[in-house]
């Protein structure tokens, strides 16, 4: 008997539960690339996509013309036409692949959790660096702009590795906890500041750079010197402090009188010549000094690092700061606590970013003159560094810089816009149009070695200054009261440890080997005397006792000066006093 029903055997032949598929599954199907039909039938779908609610089974049957006959027409009658299943109009659903790297492994969960807390903090420290270098950005922004900006309380830098409270090398011990809150930090103070001043083997170390660089500047040059100044010849230097040189000109060394005033246009551009050739020495001495750079700002200056003890120095062209130091001096001998006061105060700006005069922030000799101006003009005496400090951060953070401006010698404020601290070039300038104004904002604080140097014009950040300062205000009156904290420092400056933990012991390396290298120079001369050999005369002696004689000489001068300069300002200042009444 022949079959009821026609078979077909091509390769690519037709099933019934491919049409099933078809009805059911592809119309649902999310996305076309999971779709499982042979060569035929697609394209038979594709044809009834186009029609008008004609059976799918139809179009099937114009490709196959064999599977007609075997298909009951009362089974085809039974099923509904089907429309097709429109695609979305939105874009397929992307799968997000996340990208991972075979950390290290680790035999054990704590070992995995001590490493993981630390690429936190690692993460937790680069990210308040962003922060701080941002909203400092912002402000300097803004002033180029001349727009306005707000301050806000910029946190201090963090380390990798976090320490105790407790374990800072200037906390008190339990024997103290009997103390008042303001005796304590009275004590705490005293104890940073022996802390962060220099051990002795890393103030060898620090001297040897010193002769370092000046043996190299002499190498380079016969006529030119260097001499240092800042805050290592005042004596306010802390460990890991750059250390300025100045450059000396032959007019300088042999003229004792002009070195005080600013040098000549033909000697300044002398200079600066000489600066260029320096820099390409010290970019010969690969190993020594690590890059060197010259930056052009009002006094040209090289920048660089000594390698072997990890501390910036600074070469700059610059006029002789001799007033100014003489000006310190009395300041330091009149207030025996304003050492210890500005270490704090410096390292506080230090650890926030704020210390840095070429990013808007306050170099140290204009820190300095802020911790004077808040003493001078404080009602009650100041008899102690922590009386200070908590005037110092009062008497700054709620200070008006809009209205007045601050000055020292005499002690008095005055207003900003109607006796600006300018030179009288610079004030034809402003009047001329010449110059723009600085914007209300800024810091006016009069210099008392110079009346027309405004110490606050470069100061930028002032407005996040005083802001940080009033918080720390705060947050020190609250810690005195309680007394219950380790470290009253802490919120301040108790990041500082472990900052400038590596940098120390890096030089506290360099000055120990310094220190074995001049033992072993003296054993050699000792021995050399002893076996009856002359030894090499010591250099730069006769020059020595030359610079000594110049450096009295140029000391009487600069107290001179300022006597009539400080007394011709008083008497200006009664005068006025006088008009206003």
């Amino acid at each position: 008997m022949p079959p009821s029903r026609l078979i077909c055997r091509a390769h690519n032949r037709f099933t019934p539960s491919i049409a099933l598929w078809q009805h059911f599954v592809l119309p649902n199907r999310p996305s076309p690339h999971q779709q499982r039909l042979s060569s035929s039938p697609p394209r038979a779908l594709q044809h009834d996509a186009d029609s008008d609610g004609a059976s799918p089974n139809s179009h099937l049957a114009d490709s196959s013309q064999p599977l007609e006959a075997g298909v009951d027409k009362t089974e085809k009658q039974s099923h509904k036409p089907h429309k097709p299943h429109k695609p979305s109009a939105e874009p397929a659903s992307r799968v997000r692949r996340i990208k991972a790297t075979r950390g290290q492994w680790l035999p054990s969960k704590a070992k995995a959790s001590i490493a993981k807390n630390i690429r936190l903090q690692e993460e937790v420290s680069k990210a308040s660096l962003a922060e701080t270098d941002k909203l400092l950005a912002n402000a300097r922004d803004a002033f180029k702009r001349g727009l306005d900006y707000t301050g806000v309380i910029l946190k201090p830098m963090m380390n990798v590795t976090p320490v105790k409270e407790s374990a800072l090398p200037w906390c008190l011990h339990a024997q103290y906890k009997d103390m008042s809150g303001i005796e304590r930090l009275k004590m705490e103070i005293e104890r940073f500041y022996h802390y962060t001043r220099p051990s002795t083997h890393e103030q060898i170390a620090r001297s040897y750079v010193i002769d370092e660089v000046r043996d190299h500047v002499r190498k380079t040059f016969r006529e030119y010197d260097v001499e240092v100044f800042g805050s290592e010849r005042t004596g306010l230097a802390l460990a890991t402090s750059d250390i300025d040189f100045r450059l000396l000109r032959p007019l300088q060394t042999s003229d004792p009188v002009k070195a005080i005033f600013p040098p000549p246009t033909e000697e300044r551009n002398a200079g600066k010549t000489a600066l260029y050739t320096l820099l390409k020495r010290l970019r010969e001495r690969q190993g020594l000094f690590l890059l060197p750079k010259l930056l052009h700002a009002r006094y040209p200056l090289i920048s660089a690092q000594h390698e072997p003890s990890g501390l910036d120095i600074q070469v700059v062209l610059a006029n002789d700061t001799l007033l100014s130091r003489v000006v310190m001096q009395d300041y330091m001998d009149e207030y025996p606590y304003l050492q210890s006061l500005h270490c704090i105060i410096k390292v506080i700006f230090d650890v926030r970013g704020l210390s840095d005069p070429y990013l808007g922030g306050f170099g140290s000799y204009s820190l300095f003159m802020m911790v004077v101006a808040s003493i001078k003009h404080s009602p009650q005496p100041i008899n102690n560094a922590a009386e200070g400090l908590v005037h110092f951060l009062t008497f700054w953070g709620k200070f008006d810089t809009r209205k007045h401006g601050i000055s020292i010698e005499p002690t008095f404020l005055f207003d900003k816009a109607k006796h600006a601290v300018v030179t009288d070039t610079t004030k034809s300038k402003l009047k001329k149009g010449e110059n723009k104004p600085l914007p209300s904002y800024m810091l006016s604080l009069r210099d008392p070695a110079d009346e027309t140097n405004d110490l606050g014009r470069k100061a930028i950040i002032i407005k996040h200054v005083q802001t940080t300062l009033k918080a720390l205000s705060h947050q020190l009156d609250k810690d005195v009261r309680m007394n219950t904290r380790h470290s009253l420092l802490g919120p301040m400056a108790g990041t500082s440890y472990m900052i400038s933990f590596a940098r120390r012991k890096k030089l506290r390396t360099y000055g120990k080997e310094t220190l074995d290298r001049i033992h072993a120079s003296l054993h050699k001369k000792a021995k050399a005397v002893r076996d009856g050999h002359s030894l090499e005369p010591e250099r730069y002696q006769p020059e020595l006792k030359t610079r000594m004689e110049d450096d009295e000489t140029m000391v009487r001068l600069a107290k001179e000066h300022r006597d009539k300069e400080w007394q011709r300002l008083a008497e200006e200042r009664k005068a006025q006093e006088w008009l206003e009444t």
